[in-house]
């Protein structure tokens, strides 16, 4: 039986899209935008003038999947675009009731189209497979629910730790998960036969927080693997010159859920000599917060993909003390781009003691202390760097693709 792999947006959908067509297993990949050369799209961005173009070139570029079959893709910009425009214009609150709307109007559709051109398994994502799986249409197929964040009521936990010691961190787009989001999580849980998670960390925190019975029977272990199309050729890392600071970067939503706070306060305690920091992402703290290390710290905004092998490879640690994730997959990019790394469990898979620290939570102290062990050591930060390499091989895409088959053969498909 072939997957139809479903998601309005992105997530990995692209990377599980690929790995099922050279299975020869995939039916088609159902999604939002997708960057066509010569499409519909792109002759519209031409047409665009000045920025506006420009803006709808950027962000095509950010889904360019060169090595999916165009044939494969079914592709609705209705579903996506008005949700991305409207948020990047600042009318957030009417892009998510927007998101809502069309994440279930997109599902009903894929439901009708895997029934009528199948049967085929469905390969859905947390919060946009309720209505897909829940389709009559869908009924005695297998559905597949791939689990990219941990579950809800873990986050809601560390939220309120936040807030304690941090509480001046917490920018208006962090919040705690509605109830509403939770019951819709246990929802896609009961309806899936199998859910997929790419941690342990993810698994821990469904068998903790959820009443779904028998839900331990379901769950499976599925690491990511990054994207072949841009990461995974870097060059073997080279000590950094004698003289310049270890340069450290973090790259993902600025965040007090991705602990940018901690990574913020453990960098004033080191001199502009011994090391740098580069911020890569949207900003999601209070300005205020900010204002004072704007001459220390190097804040990008956010990057295009495309932008970001080139960027790894001219940084030497990634660091993300993150409170809650899923398993970040900027950890598996930065291991193929040659850097070390120090994470926290709750990041996800990733680094090896030989490629990177595992603080055992997120901590000002504890990080300041491994950032300490990189910069006073270089021997060993090279090391490290080098080991990087060594360890992306188990998360590069023909392990990923590996992994997928093993599942479903594992699971009669």
């Amino acid at each position: 039986m072939k997957v139809a792999v479903f998601h309005p947006g992105t997530q990995h959908s692209r990377q599980t899209a690929l790995a099922l067509q050279q299975l020869g297993q995939l039916a088609f990949l159902a999604t939002g935008l997708f960057d066509r050369p010569g499409g519909r799209l792109r002759r519209l961005a031409k047409l665009l003038p000045g920025a506006a173009g420009q803006a709808l070139v950027g962000e095509l570029n950010r889904f360019a999947s060169p090595l999916l079959d165009p044939q494969l893709v079914r592709s609705f910009a209705r579903y996506e675009l008005p949700e991305r425009v409207l948020a990047r214009s600042g009318f957030g609150s009417v892009a998510s009731m927007f998101d809502a709307f069309a994440n279930d109007w997109f599902a009903r559709r894929i439901a009708k189209m895997a029934s009528a051109e199948g049967p085929f398994a469905l390969w859905g994502y947390d919060n946009s497979s309720l209505t897909a799986f829940s389709h009559l249409a869908a009924a005695k197929v297998p559905k597949i629910l791939d689990r990219t964040i941990a579950d809800w009521r873990e986050w809601n936990a560390a939220i309120d730790r936040i807030a304690v010691r941090h509480g001046d961190w917490l920018g208006p787009q962090v919040r705690p998960a509605s109830a509403s989001l939770i019951d819709r999580s246990d929802a896609e849980y009961q309806l899936a036969d199998h859910v997929v998670c790419g941690s342990p960390f993810v698994i821990d925190s469904v068998m903790r927080h959820s009443g779904v019975p028998q839900i331990e029977h379901k769950l499976h272990l599925l690491p990511y693997g990054f994207d072949p199309a841009l990461f995974g050729n870097a060059p073997a890392p080279e000590a950094r010159p004698e003289g310049e600071p270890v340069r450290f970067l973090f790259a993902g939503q600025l965040s007090a859920r991705k602990g940018i706070q901690h990574v913020l306060e453990a960098i004033q305690d080191f001199s502009p000599e011994e090391a740098s920091l580069t911020c890569v992402g949207s900003i999601h703290v209070p300005e205020a917060r900010l204002s004072t290390l704007r001459s220390r710290v190097d804040f990008r905004g956010p990057l295009a993909r495309a932008e970001m092998p080139a960027l790894m490879q001219a940084h030497d640690v990634l660091v993300l003390p993150s409170y809650f994730e899923g398993s970040a997959v900027v950890l598996l990019e930065a291991l193929a781009s040659g850097m070390a790394i120090i994470s926290t469990p709750q990041a996800g898979l990733g680094p090896s003691p030989s490629s990177g620290v595992m603080i055992d939570k997120p901590d000002t102290a504890l990080l300041g202390a491994a950032m300490e062990r990189l910069t006073s050591d270089r021997d060993l930060l090279l090391s490290m760097r080098r080991a990087a390499i060594t360890d992306a091989a188990e998360y590069n895409h023909d392990a990923y693709r590996r992994n997928i088959a093993a599942f479903l053969a594992g699971i009669g498909i």
